[in-house]
């Protein structure tokens, strides 16, 4: 559709400033922790071998060829303009790929940050599946905004076999934060997976929660779960010959 943004075009604008909105908060929230800069000091440690590590990976396809970074609030001059270089390195690297390295280099990303049951859930949803998703909320008996204990629980896990199904929520969780799923209202089609998604052990887990802890009523948020546009296109791209 005309004027219509490339779904991978979008994921791509939009992870820059999910990156810098996360490091701004968790600099901020060890900041006002009892013991902070003992606790920042942790974060950078953690985050220089995660940085390592991704180098490491970037490095063996020869698209990285800048310094090893490490961000935080208590950089020194010298870290500044290592800073700057690397970014100057991923500018000049943007300017260099065509669209289809570009497509190849976030596809990568998408691929390292899968484990093999969200591989499995995402081979279950390729052939235009649809499944049905539950949020268990709880609802105060006087009224008032509900509380969600529970996002996410899907009868995808069942279908695509997963090794860890009381693992699927959190799997769920993951893949639409990678934005190759998409979350979609009730399809009263699904009524039967429904009724067996409420049997599953996680969802029955949080309805007892909401009632004994919470002491509010349980409630269903029915959903359904499927490949987004840019899931599509990166199935299309991913799967095995």
């Amino acid at each position: 559709m005309a004027g219509e943004q490339d779904p991978v075009d979008r994921v791509m604008s939009q992870a820059g400033k999910v990156a810098g909105w996360l490091a701004r908060t968790s600099w901020q929230a060890a900041g006002r922790l009892p013991g902070g800069e003992a606790a920042q000091r942790q974060f950078r440690r953690a985050e220089k071998a995660v940085l390592e590590q991704f180098r490491k990976r970037l490095d063996e396809e020869g698209t990285f060829t800048g310094p090893l970074i490490e961000a935080g609030p208590g950089v020194v001059d010298g870290e500044v303009d290592t800073v700057r270089s690397a970014m100057a390195d991923l500018l000049r690297l943007s300017a260099e790929l065509d669209r289809d390295q570009g497509r190849h280099h976030l596809f990568m990303a998408i691929v390292r940050q899968l484990v093999p049951d969200e591989a499995r859930i995402l081979a279950a949803l390729s052939d235009d599946g649809v499944y049905a998703l539950v949020h268990v909320a709880g609802r105060p008996a006087l009224g008032g905004p509900q509380r969600i204990v529970l996002r996410n629980a899907s009868s995808v896990g069942r279908a695509a076999g997963v090794m860890l199904p009381d693992l699927v929520p959190e799997y769920v969780t993951r893949l639409i934060g990678l934005g190759v799923v998409t979350v979609g209202p009730d399809n009263p089609a699904l009524s039967t997976q429904y009724d067996i998604l409420l049997t599953d052990d996680r969802v029955r887990a949080a309805e007892t929660e909401v009632r004994t802890v919470h002491k509010l009523t349980p409630r269903y948020v029915r959903r359904t779960l499927r490949l987004s546009a840019l899931g599509t296109v990166f199935w299309d791209a991913a799967q095995p010959r």
